[in-house]
């Protein structure tokens, strides 16, 4: 039973990581720094969560290139994104970099049909 709760694990792993954008260039800014922006200067996470993944919009994975990262949060197309035009370029590179290396969270397993069929068999059966 643990192995195949493992293997659907794994097989969940494979596939978000065959999701992730692979085409995007590699950040040009400095991740630390942008950690320190994001949560202390700007304060995302207030509502995208310390990891990117919770809140609204979900950050990560980043599906945007650095160059419309920085264009939108200049001038967000929403109104419940503030802009961020006063805080220099480097920051928001930096902030990029930051949301860039922060790993995609596995899925909750009772959010995987499988998976959550397979544990609510083993309660009934104990």
């Amino acid at each position: 039973m643990k192995l195949l709760i493992l293997g659907a694990f794994f097989a969940i792993a494979v596939n978000a990581l065959a999701q992730t954008p692979t085409t995007l260039a590699a950040p040009t800014g400095n991740a630390q720094r942008g950690k320190v922006v994001f949560e202390t200067t700007l304060r995302c996470f207030a509502c995208h969560g310390y990891d990117g993944q919770t809140g609204s919009p979900r950050l990560v994975p980043m599906a945007r290139s650095e160059d419309i990262f920085l264009a939108y949060v200049r001038k967000p197309a929403t109104q419940g994104m503030p802009s961020f035009a006063a805080i220099s370029e480097q920051q928001l590179r930096d902030v990029y970099a930051y949301i860039r290396s922060i790993p995609q969270a596995a899925p909750a397993p009772e959010s995987v049909p499988l998976i959550k069929g397979i544990l609510d068999r083993r309660t009934k059966a104990n």
